[in-house]
């Protein structure tokens, strides 16, 4: 597929691949994909459209947003783009969201073929929040011997 209405269906096809891999690896999350999402969200200049999939994880304060890609270089490799992360971070700020890019290996048949990519802010929100949280419980005597 090189370009057109394959590479759109390809798309969607692991947008809902991503979706239902996410809620079944998650314990207690709800993962769906965002209808009219993409361009129509971009030319509308709607926060709520933007990126691919949205979750929440239960007794996580924060919704996550991601952007979803398969292929860009086959089996053995990806090319990741700036610009793609630049993207789904500004639609996740407008969102109070944090923004996450998920990617599949096109045609990986064994070991890893799917992957998630955080920038270094989301990636140290992420650990900051489960620290606190973990202080939050500690501080309530909850978790202790």
């Amino acid at each position: 597929m090189t370009g057109g209405k394959g590479v759109k269906i390809k798309g969607s096809n692991w947008e809902r691949g991503a979706v239902k891999l996410l809620n079944n690896l998650i314990r207690e999350s709800n993962w769906r994909r965002i209808p009219s999402s993409g361009a129509i969200g971009t030319i509308l200049s709607e926060p709520l459209l933007g990126g691919d999939i949205t979750g929440t994880v239960k007794g996580f304060p924060r919704t996550f947003r991601g952007e979803a890609k398969i292929g860009y270089g086959g089996a053995k490799q990806f090319t990741l783009k700036k610009e793609w992360i630049d993207k789904i971070a500004r639609e996740a700020y407008n969102t109070y969201s944090l923004p996450f890019l998920i990617g599949r290996f096109s045609g990986a048949r064994d070991g890893n073929a799917e992957f998630i990519v955080l920038d270094i802010m989301t990636f140290t929100d992420i650990l900051n929040e489960i620290t606190k949280l973990y202080e939050e419980l500690e501080k309530n005597g909850v978790g202790r011997d």
